[in-house]
């Protein structure tokens, strides 16, 4: 590993006591004993790339699901493990059957060979990440990683907040909305950002804390049945005021490349069937839903999630942050050139 003092490379034998030998300074995460393999170099790498070199601020959650991204895409548990044997060893048997009757004997075993062997590896795959992410979930990277680094370097990462004692600002006395995000950590995410002070918005958690009155109330939630069910219990829960979906819905999170969607039980027919009646979701989605899958808000790279909800809220408000509105007046934003966001 190479310290994150002096940039040296070090063998295990040269850092024990997570200390270099060569400047004999103290880090906070070792690689080799690390479950996720972190490093403290790997922390501030991926810290400086989600927070856009420390302009935007992110929370201990949205990291953890950061380094966690591919073991979790990896090993969704043990149904995709299953899913890859039902599905590889049937072809193996195919091959084998079909080449033993064509005379073929070689290339059939060969064929049945490859088949297994590559059922297993994908077998390995999923179980590896599913252990390395079960072995190190958010409440042990937590009181492990995170403890670590702040016992070394006395606070988070530079840039990183703990969505669990960040303090929320006070609402505006006269609200132009009221944001409804049922992820504690996402709405800690979008206040540090400064959310809700530029936009004259009410961040809340849930339905019962918006406070009576006519602003419009903008819903966030997860792409599963519980999130999709969110703005339909907003609207029955606050009649005659105007609720809009924000998502995040399947449909953005089924077959998007980097996406994270996360497999588990599937979630009982009666919890189906207010999203069949209502026809807000496609067959697809409610297919997806249907069969455990889901996505989380806080898997979302935050500069993403950060400007999917300020579009929404300028579109629903009508408001414009005042450095966008500047920055728009001069032609920033239609600078040749520009890349996606």
């Amino acid at each position: 590993m190479i310290c994150p003092h002096c940039d040296q490379s070090l063998l295990q034998r040269e850092r024990t006591g997570r200390t270099c030998s060569k400047c004999n300074r103290q880090f906070a995460l070792d690689p080799r004993t690390n479950t996720l393999r972190l490093s403290d170099v790997r922390i501030r790498r991926i810290v400086a790339k989600l927070t856009d070199d420390g302009r935007t601020r992110i929370t201990v959650n949205q990291l953890w699901y950061a380094l966690t991204r591919k073991q979790t895409k990896r090993g969704n548990g043990r149904a995709g493990a299953v899913g890859c044997l039902a599905a590889g060893l049937p072809v193996a048997l195919v091959l084998l059957i079909g080449g033993l009757s064509a005379g073929a004997g070689v290339v059939a075993l060969l064929g049945a060979l490859l088949g297994v062997v590559t059922t297993l590896v994908y077998v390995s795959s999923f179980r590896r990440g599913h252990r390395a992410v079960e072995a190190h979930p958010l409440s042990h990277f937590r009181s492990t990683s995170m403890s670590l680094w702040t016992s070394v370097y006395g606070s988070l990462p530079s840039g990183v907040v703990d969505e669990r004692t960040f303090r929320h600002p006070e609402p505006p006395a006269k609200p132009r909305a009221v944001l409804l995000c049922a992820d504690a950590s996402i709405a800690a995410f979008l206040a540090a950002n400064g959310i809700p002070e530029r936009y004259a918005l009410a961040l809340v958690t849930r339905a019962d804390q918006v406070a009576p009155g006519s602003v419009p109330v903008i819903v966030l939630h997860d792409a599963d049945v519980t999130g999709c069910r969110l703005a339909a219990a907003t609207r029955a829960a606050l009649p005659g005021r105007r609720v809009v979906d924000a998502g995040l819905p399947p449909r953005a999170v089924m077959n998007a490349p980097g996406a994270v969607p996360v497999r588990g039980p599937r979630p009982p027919a009666e919890a189906l069937a207010p999203l069949r009646a209502g026809r807000t979701l496609t067959d697809a989605e409610l297919e997806w839903l249907a069969k455990g899958w889901s996505s989380p808000l806080g898997a979302v790279p935050p500069a993403k999630l950060l400007s999917a909800v300020t579009r929404v809220v300028e579109r629903v408000t009508g408001a414009k942050d005042a450095e966008a509105a500047k920055a728009e007046a001069v032609g920033f934003l239609t600078w040749p050139g520009e890349a996606a966001s």
